[in-house]
């Protein structure tokens, strides 16, 4: 998966380009929800977290996440994703690129002290996340994003968690990123890596300003345009699955406060706008 056209869009990620946050109130009637856009990943400089984030939790009674988090860093989770992203005996990494894409990629891990051989029985979608958090992490990104915040936020206070998807789900979206796309993904990888440091700043600033036009054409338009199975299965689909929850949580009196990567919230398959056409109210807090 490529920084900007598939797994920053599940670490990262709103009509108007002049919005204040990445927050919004759902209502149904009486009931509401607030709809969290996050960041999986932040840099330590990037906290405190825009003042909407603090809001809707101070006036929500429970916290849904995509997945279950404590049960992501148990050693179980960690076994099944390695499991996943590993090939079979009979097939090695490079069987999936061209000569081209080969040489570009064993320069690239050259330069880094790496070598292909250290990655040979993973899948490509494991490669491109292991590439993209270390170039991540030489920018000093790496600490616990939004929902990692938030989720120990909650233990504190005893407050519930919920889940939109299990971590099977989530495993099995992280495995199978990218496939029959192997060689241009890896591709894709190597050029987005190089405008890391100019582009996750504008990114963060973006994603702080709830300025969704432009992370749409950060994200959004090329991952359609270039990687639109990948936009399908990780957006789309997953956006379609979460939607009758959403719902369902708003037929109930509780307040709760549901954060997802910011991604899912924009562009016109994004829950922001799925909600509005279901006749939601769906206004952008400040």
């Amino acid at each position: 998966m490529t920084i900007k056209h598939g797994f920053f869009a599940l670490l990262f990620l709103a009509q108007s380009a002049f919005a204040s946050s990445p927050v919004w109130l759902v209502e149904a009637g009486p009931n509401r929800l607030f709809l969290a856009g996050t960041i999986h990943l932040l840099r330590a400089s990037d906290f405190p977290l825009p003042a909407s984030f603090e809001s809707a939790y101070a006036q929500s009674t429970q916290l849904v996440f995509e997945t279950d988090i404590d049960s992501t860093r148990q050693t179980a989770f960690q076994n099944q994703l390695i499991a996943a992203v590993s090939l079979p005996p009979e097939r090695q990494i490079s069987d999936f690129f061209s000569p081209q894409t080969l040489r570009k990629l064993e320069t690239y891990l050259h330069s880094r002290q790496l070598t292909l051989k250290q990655f040979s029985h993973f899948k490509p979608s494991m490669l491109s996340m292991t590439l993209t958090l270390l170039e991540l992490s030489k920018l000093g990104i790496g600490s616990d994003g939004v929902d990692q915040y938030y989720y120990e936020r909650a233990r504190l206070d005893h407050k519930p968690t919920l889940a939109l998807e299990s971590v099977q789900q989530q495993i099995e979206f992280l495995a199978s990123m990218g496939e029959g796309q192997e060689d241009q993904m890896i591709e894709q990888t190597l050029e987005d890596i190089k405008t890391l440091p100019v582009e996750f700043p504008l990114m963060i600033q973006s994603w702080r300003d709830g300025d969704s036009k432009q992370l749409e054409t950060l994200f959004i338009e090329p991952m359609k345009s270039e990687f639109n199975a990948v936009y399908q299965q990780l957006l789309v689909e997953r956006n379609q699955n979460w939607l009758p929850q959403i719902n369902a949580l708003l037929q109930t009196p509780d307040t709760e406060m549901v954060l997802v990567g910011c991604a899912h919230l924009i562009g016109e398959d994004g829950l922001v706008a799925q909600l509005r056409k279901a006749g939601l109210r769906v206004t952008q807090q400040d």
